[in-house]
């Protein structure tokens, strides 16, 4: 075997020798030793004194704050659930001014409407005519009918008047009395008449009979004294026997007259009384009804013709809403509905073509001289977020309570009308509210304009969380408006990216701080949280108690010292268990979801919130690394 083979052979062998005995003194000589292992695993960050700017940093969108959108007003009515189709839309992006025409949609159903509409208004206006007309017939047939009751029963009271010579005034309310006490009266009418003629008759056929009595006597003395024959003394008998006769007769006249004819007589003039005074009162009442009815019919009517006319105004207005107008001076912004990007709401294509909704959000007029950026707080920063405290003027209402005034009846319904409100609204909208305290302070930059810096404050903090997307339903965000106060925001569109620091507070002395990704537990704890600190090259779990902070640190107020190392990824050491820990490559403290630029793992919402220094947090290191 030649030399080199040897020497070959002798390297093969000697050289895993060597390696192995250097891998084991590295591993057990240590021990061996006393020595303390290292954990090169471990990020480590030493504990300093510093500022901490008490600040909120958030991605989010920029939006005009005076948006107007146009919506689709025409009704749906029979036609289905689609109010229209458009016929012409101004182009995506284009600018306009106030009044432009932008939009038109298909009015040919609603003309339709309108001409059946004129038809059913004219009938009914008829039928309202008709009504009035019959409501004045009803009146003169009411003033007829109730004059000729009254005659009837002043003719039947004058009857019973000139029956028993007694005049009572007013006889319709004085009959009662009278009929109770006739007997007590003495009566000087037509009865008396009768009654005085048949004493008259009666006296003087006593009379008569008195003188044939004493002719009879004499003709019977003269016949026995031989003066008269017989046959002329039975003539004298015979006058006497006629007037006594007579006189019975009157007699039983008188009592008929007196016990039967004057009762019935006055009973039937007073039951004429009575039946012509119920006919009058009946047609008293019989004209009111009618009168009532006749009202009745003609405010129907009226009412029935108003309502028509009510409804092809209603139809003029839909009509009108199908020429749509800009409602201010800006850019055209076709409406798209955030939730279909998620595969979620129900908004239609804005195309000619298309048919639209009753209600559905078409176009968004920005007013680009006026902008603003919505950004989502998570829950855990919210609380410190202030915006404008803006109270209420009254102005708008003041207004509408001054139109109360105006004297014409067309005047206040055109100016309640939604039409003019809406224009009255838009006239004051500036004036609605007054700003009784500003909201914090913030810094925005745009990402399409990273050089330069635009100066604004929180306008407004939505009261309730925004519906959570579908990756993050765990987080609770709550929209924030930060409105630009820059005069010059030249450039600026809608929907563009930026970064929004709202100032919450300004420490003005240094206190100790840590990273809050070093922090292990989660905010249901308090302010009393854990962290790993590094004693004899080992991470032990100690308590401390924080103060403020904000996206990147946060002030420990109890049981750390500065110089002292905290360990940044505390998920190498709990592993599995780690729970609200967040991951070392979030330096935002929110967690980098599944971020892979975060390394993965962590809780919350999705790496991309800036830190105040610029760039992204999920991408941003730790402040220190270990030795």
């Amino acid at each position: 075997m030649s030399k080199g083979k040897r020497l070959l052979i002798a390297a093969a062998i000697g050289l895993p020798l060597m390696i192995g005995s250097v891998v084991a003194g590295f591993v057990y000589l240590p021990g061996m030793l006393g020595w303390k292992a290292q954990r090169p695993d471990l990020i480590l960050h030493t504990v300093e004194s510093e500022l901490l700017p008490v600040t909120v940093v958030e991605r989010g969108t920029l939006e005009s704050s005076d948006n107007r959108e146009v919506v689709c007003k025409v009704k749906a009515g029979a036609r289905g659930t689609f109010a229209s189709s458009i016929k012409w839309v101004i182009d995506d992006g284009s600018s306009v001014t106030k009044g432009q025409p932008i939009l038109d949609l298909d009015d040919s159903a609603l003309r339709d409407q309108e001409q059946q509409q004129l038809i059913t208004v004219a009938k009914a206006q008829t039928a309202w005519i008709k009504a009035k007309e019959e409501l004045d017939i009803q009146f003169k047939v009411n003033a007829s009918d109730i004059a000729s009751k009254k005659a009837s029963l002043e003719v039947a009271e004058l009857d019973l008047d000139k029956y028993l010579g007694i005049e009572v005034t007013p006889r319709s309310t004085a009959f009662g009395a009278l009929f109770s006490s006739l007997g007590a009266i003495e009566e000087k009418g037509e009865f008396r008449m009768k009654l005085d003629d048949t004493n008259a008759q009666l006296k003087l056929a006593e009379s008569d009979l008195e003188a044939y009595r004493e002719r009879s006597a004499w003709a019977d003395r003269s016949v026995r004294s031989g003066y008269l024959t017989a046959s002329q003394s039975k003539v004298e008998q015979s006058k006497y026997a006629s007037a006594f006769d007579k006189l019975e007769k009157l007699r039983k006249e008188k009592f008929a007259l007196e016990n039967y004819t004057r009762p019935r007589e006055l009973t039937d003039l007073q039951s004429k009384v009575k039946v012509a005074s119920a006919a009058y009162e009946q047609s008293n009442l019989q004209s009111h009804s009618k009168t009532i009815q006749a009202e009745s019919e003609t405010s129907t009517t009226n009412s029935v013709y108003l309502q028509e006319v009510d409804k092809l105004g209603e139809i003029r207005e839909q009509l009108r809403q199908c020429k749509l107008v800009a409602p201010q001076d800006g850019m055209v912004v076709y409406y798209k509905d955030p939730n279909s990007r998620f595969g979620g709401g129900n908004a239609g294509l804005i195309a000619v073509g298309e048919q639209v909704k009753e209600g559905q959000k078409l176009i968004r007029i920005p007013d680009l001289k006026r902008m603003q950026v919505t950004a989502k707080i998570h829950e855990a920063l919210v609380s410190k977020i202030r915006g404008d405290d803006r109270r209420p003027t009254g102005v708008f209402d003041s207004t509408r309570a001054a139109m109360l005034l105006n004297t014409d009846g067309f005047s206040r319904l055109f100016l309640h009308s939604a039409w003019s409100l809406d224009q009255i609204r838009d006239s004051v909208r500036d004036k609605e509210y007054y700003i009784a305290t500003e909201g914090q302070k913030a810094i925005i930059r745009v990402d399409s304009f990273p050089d330069r810096v635009f100066t604004g404050r929180v306008k407004s903090v939505a009261a309730v969380a925004s519906q959570a997307d579908w990756n993050s339903s765990d987080v609770k965000q709550f929209p924030t408006i930060v409105s630009i106060e820059d005069t010059d925001v030249f450039g600026l569109r809608p929907d563009m990216s930026a970064e929004v620091t709202i100032q919450v507070d300004n420490q003005r002395e240094k206190v100790l701080t840590i990273p809050i990704q070093a922090i292990v537990g989660t905010s249901e704890q308090g302010s009393t949280r854990k962290v790993y600190v590094m004693v004899n090259g080992e991470p032990v779990e100690r308590d401390i108690k924080l103060g403020t902070s904000n996206d990147r640190k946060s002030e420990v107020k109890e049981g750390l010292k500065e110089g002292e190392q905290v360990v940044l990824n505390p998920r190498a050491i709990l592993g599995d268990k780690a729970k609200g820990v967040r991951d070392e490559g979030d330096a935002s403290g929110r967690g980098a979801g599944k971020s892979k630029a975060a390394g993965g793992g962590g809780q919350g919402k999705p790496a991309g919130s800036a830190a105040p220094g610029g760039g992204s947090a999920g991408k941003a290191k730790g402040p220190a690394q270990a030795p």
